[in-house]
């Protein structure tokens, strides 16, 4: 399958210009353009390219100012910038890079210095992506990892603060586990977790779902702009599906089939809980239901409201 084209951004007023770059790059690149600042903003954010080539002289602002602003939205700050200006002085380069411009090509721009920096620079941001991908994923099952699983919860509460929406979180765990490698053996085992991931995958399939593996036979799910109602519902159906699917499990204590067990909490974000609750909070007011669901007979979901001050971990 062929590999797609990495997709350039050029912010520019100047036609001339735009007709030059999109021409020098259409045949290897996929190539956006906008001619104001706002909908470069716009158009970077929403398309997600691989590189922005910014004029440092755009209509009503300044190509420093729509770095500045792209440096600080959390959906395009990482995203390389190219500053292509006929301002060629040292300074002004200078302040190119410390806004966290990659480079800087000066007017008359030559071609071939283009197409080699274009190409550097997207490589170079491709790496990085596919270097931070797999940072954030396990390796068994392909879902994220408890690194990814901390860094999005904090994102999402934050997010949920501004926009005072609803969170959830969901801790599932693999029923008698080590009862199941002990008689299949830890590769089946492995085969079990790659099963189960791909179950919880299915039903939590939203856009604005995260499922990931957290260490062990652990699972952790967080649902954004999602209230008690929507999270059991999740919940629930991730557990009919094991009810449904019955994988083999002759040495559980329940039933002769893989279960799951689950804990659920959920919250109505405010800004006034935002300096109140982290999100190890939730987490472990999750973890205090799936404790309880074990011990209520498996196989089943147990939800624990969260309780401002009342998040004590289990011991």
């Amino acid at each position: 399958m062929p590999m797609s084209k990495s997709r350039v951004l050029i912010v520019d007023d100047d036609i001339t210009t735009i007709s030059l770059i999109a021409d020098a790059l259409s045949v290897d690149y996929e190539v956006l353009v906008a001619t104001e600042a706002k909908e470069g903003l716009t158009l970077a954010a929403f398309s997600k390219p691989d590189l922005i080539l910014l004029d440092v002289m755009l209509p009503g602002t300044s190509g420093f100012s729509l770095c500045r602003q792209l440096k600080s939205n959390e959906q395009t700050f990482n995203i390389p910038v190219i500053f292509v200006s006929a301002l060629a002085e040292a300074k002004e380069q200078t302040r190119g890079f410390e806004l966290g411009a990659v480079d800087y090509i000066t007017k008359p721009i030559e071609l071939s210095t283009l197409r080699a920096r274009v190409r550097t620079h997207t490589r170079l941001y491709k790496q990085t992506l596919q270097l931070e991908s797999l940072a954030a994923t396990d390796a068994l099952t392909g879902l994220a990892n408890r690194r990814k699983f901390d860094e999005c919860l904090a994102k999402e509460i934050e997010r949920g603060v501004r926009a005072q929406s609803d969170i959830s979180v969901l801790m599932v765990d693999i029923d008698d586990f080590k009862a199941y490698n002990d008689r299949y053996g830890h590769g089946k085992g492995d085969d079990c977790l790659i099963q189960v991931a791909r179950v919880i995958k299915d039903v939590a399939r939203r856009c604005s779902d995260l499922v990931c593996r957290l260490g062990g036979e652990e699972f952790g799910i967080i649902l954004g702009e999602t209230e008690r109602s929507g999270a059991m519902t999740i919940a629930e159906a991730i557990i009919k599906q094991f009810n449904i699917k019955k994988i083999e499990h002759r040495a559980a204590t329940t039933e002769q089939y893989l279960t799951v067990s689950i804990g659920a909490t959920s919250l109505k974000l405010t800004p006034e809980l935002y300096h109140v609750i982290d999100a190890r909070q939730l987490v472990d007011t999750a973890d205090e239901a799936l404790y309880e669901a074990k011990s209520l007979g498996r196989n089943k979901v147990n939800f624990h409201p969260f309780i401002i001050g009342d998040h004590k971990k289990i011991s």
